[in-house]
This record gives structure tokens, sequence and C-alpha cells, in this order.
């Protein structure tokens, strides 16, 4: 029988996410241990006395639950691997990652083989929400098993929404990206029309802001616009390591994307002009300079 409570947590991934994760888990009461395979990003833990785990498969002895959260499917498969080395049995691998499927359905598998159990659960939610505990975790797994992590992701977010077996956790979390990436274009090109035309940007967002359409994301994303401030909530370059996970995904399925192809070009441009380590806000200033708003 598994147990059915669990206090000591792993977090591997210790980017703007998994960093605020980590430090709230800690609040909440969970005894917490991190590891990172850049140590610099482990130092401010080691200062607060949070234990640094010197190899995964360490962090997966000491720990009930690990919590990855990392950059991509190439990373996944590297900290599972690692991961199946240790004896998983009664523990809880947690995916936050946005990876592709099949690398969801492959993780899900090599830790159910060595011995654990596997929640599928990519967050929606940047920066902000990840420091103030309010995530919206898309959660792929059987019911048992996400009854055994509720009280961890209930510690870290605001919402928890089963959206079914293995797997069903990413196919949400992308088709929420896909979303996300595609209504902060619109608000790109909406800002350089609007100037282009002759209207005051900031007039554009009241607008916006004041009808049906006005949303927090909106409201937040054209405040950072207008002030010129592309620090990093959803860095750019993530952003379009997704648009490829999505693009991918439609190829397979025959889903036809053109808007969303026609994006991923923009945020491909950011790339190239150094802005992947932006916001994904920074999008507004390929727009530009195709516009000659910007030289």
């Amino acid at each position: 029988m598994q147990k059915t409570t669990m206090k000591h947590i792993g977090f591997v991934g210790l980017g703007i996410m998994g960093r605020a994760m980590a430090l709230n888990a800690a609040r909440a009461g969970f005894a917490v241990t991190v590891f990172n395979r850049s140590r610099d990003k482990t130092i401010p833990f080691a200062d607060q006395g949070i234990p640094v785990a010197d190899t995964i498969q360490a962090l997966a002895t000491d720990c009930e639950a690990i919590v990855v959260m990392v950059t991509g499917p190439e990373a996944l498969d590297e900290v599972v691997h690692a991961l199946t080395q240790a004896q998983l049995t009664n523990k809880v691998i947690i995916n936050c990652s946005t990876v592709s499927l099949t690398a969801t359905q492959a993780a899900g598998e090599a830790i159910e083989r060595a011995g654990g159990a596997f929640l599928d659960a990519p967050v929606s939610g940047s920066k902000i929400p990840a420091e103030t505990a309010k995530l919206v975790f898309l959660v792929g797994s059987d019911a048992h098993t996400l009854q055994r992590c509720h009280p961890l992701l209930s510690s870290l977010g605001s919402t928890i929404l089963h959206c079914g077996p293995i797997g069903d956790g990413t196919r949400m979390k992308l088709a929420v990206n896909l979303m996300l990436a595609n209504t902060i274009h619109a608000l790109s090109e909406t800002l350089v029309f609007a100037e282009k035309i002759g209207l005051q940007r900031q007039a554009v967002a009241n607008a916006i802001n004041s009808g049906v359409m006005a949303s927090p994301l909106l409201k937040m994303k054209s405040d950072a616009m207008l002030n010129r401030d592309f620090s990093p909530h959803f860095p750019l370059d993530l952003v379009f390591k997704d648009l490829n996970l999505i693009l991918d995904e439609a190829g397979k399925k025959g889903a036809a994307l053109p808007a969303t192809s026609a994006v991923r070009e923009s945020f491909n441009s950011a790339m190239a002009h150094g802005w992947g380590r932006e916001d994904i806000g920074a999008v507004l200033q390929v727009l530009e300079l195709k516009s000659g708003l910007k030289s």
C-alpha cells in the first residue's frame, strides 16, 4: 500500500518557476531538498538552511516526492534517466515542465517501470503566480496519485484541474499556451497598428482594458509593454519552444494552425535578435522593427 502523506519534497530545476515553488513548499511546512545542474542557483537555498542534494539520485533517495521543473523534453529525459537509477517505490515524480506529449508518456512509463508513480502536472501561470502560490495545475494522472499530491499542489497553486490520465495534463498545457502566445502577439500587433494609424498606445490599452476583452493578462502585459519592461516572467525562448511543440503535435494530428505558424515566425525573429531571455512581450519589438517604428 502506498503512503498517503508526503512530508519531504525534492525539487529539480530552480529557474524562475522552480525556485518560487520550492520556497513556497518550504514556507508551507514541507521539508525541502533541492537540486540544480547549475550550482549557483542553489546558493540562496543553502543560505536559508535548505539542503542541496549532490545528485538527483541522492535527492530521490531522501524525498517522498520530486517536483521537476526543467526547460524541455531533453532536460526531462535526463532527469528521468537519473531518477530511475534510484529506488522509487512509494515515491511520486511530479513533472511540472512543459514538454512534448511523447516525452511525457515516455517519462511516465519509465517512472512506473522503476516502481514509482508519475504525475503529469504542467502549470498555467508565470513568475508572479509562482511566487504568490497562485499557479493552476493541469494534471494528468490517476485519482489516487493526485489525491496523494493534493496537499503539496495546494501549497503551490490556487487551482488543480484533473484533465484526465497521464498525457492529458500536457495536452491541456499545449492548448493553453497556444492561446497565450497568440494573445500576446495580437496585443503587440494592436499596439503597433494603433501607433501607425495615429492613435496613442496608452489610449488603446485603456480601451482594451475597459471593454469585453479586459483581462488580468492583457492589463499586466499592456502595462509592461508601454513601460518597455521586458523583464522575464515567461521568457520568450520558452514560448518559442512551446510553439514548436504545439505545431509539431498539430502536424501529427492534421490540425490547421496558420495563425500560430505565423506567430512562431515572429518569435523566431525575436530569438534571432537576441531577445530570447526577455519576457514574451518582447515580441512587440519585432513588429516595431518591421513596421519602421524602431531602428
